[in-house]
């Protein structure tokens, strides 16, 4: 069976253990990428591989992550931001969904938000829909809204990385941008259709229980 590392971009906030503890409760191996903050590895990261960049690169950890790619052992590959979370059963959804379709090159996590989230058309500002739970339908397609939290075969990124090449006014569409570029180089891709990730859960709580 495909295995899956995590790798968790870190800029320093104190919810960094969280995101590695609820990563290691799932059974993913763990690779923390210090995006140019000054964390030292904390004692209580048992087998977890740590690696500090000298200075943070490029838009929304997008270096982090090809550093997190290049350094990964496993066929796979996710992407776990320091102050966000996964799901109870991610890791039963992850390797069933790999074994069910060993094909699939790229797949889009469900991603719950700790409030409703707007996504709205970038040229006519209309809104597309408002939900917590995004990414979920892959019958929409790779468009904004659909597409979040990524898990890649690792391979992908020895020849298509992360670049800065997102317009100014999308940078919070990182991901997208980079999806669609898979896409177009015929990548095949697919959605789980489940939540795998609790973002920001610090902010306000999922559930409406705070944390």
């Amino acid at each position: 069976m495909s295995e899956t590392t995590v790798i968790v971009k870190t800029i320093g906030r104190d919810t960094v253990n969280n995101a590695i503890k609820s990563a290691q409760a799932e059974g993913f191996p763990v690779l923390v990428v210090s995006d140019g903050a000054d964390v030292p590895p904390d004692p209580s990261w048992r087998g977890v591989e740590y690696v500090r960049l000298g200075r943070k690169w490029g838009y929304y950890g997008g270096m982090a992550a090809n550093v997190g790619a290049a350094l990964a052992k496993t066929e796979f590959i996710t992407f776990l931001d320091d102050d966000d979370e996964f799901a109870p059963g991610a890791g039963d959804v992850v390797r069933s969904k790999l074994k069910e379709k060993p094909d699939v090159d790229v797949w889009i996590g469900g991603v719950r938000f700790d409030r409703e989230i707007n996504v709205n058309n970038t040229t006519t500002g209309e809104t597309i829909l408002s939900s917590r739970d995004l990414s979920m339908n892959g019958q929409l397609g790779v468009v904004p809204g659909n597409v979040c939290m990524p898990t890649y075969r690792t391979k992908i990124f020895a020849s298509h990385p992360f670049a800065n090449n997102v317009p100014e006014t999308d940078a919070n569409l990182t991901d997208f941008y980079h999806i669609k570029s898979c896409e177009l180089r015929g990548f095949k891709i697919d959605w789980f259709e489940n939540v795998i990730y609790l973002v920001r859960p610090t902010l306000g709580g999922i559930n409406g229980e705070g944390q």
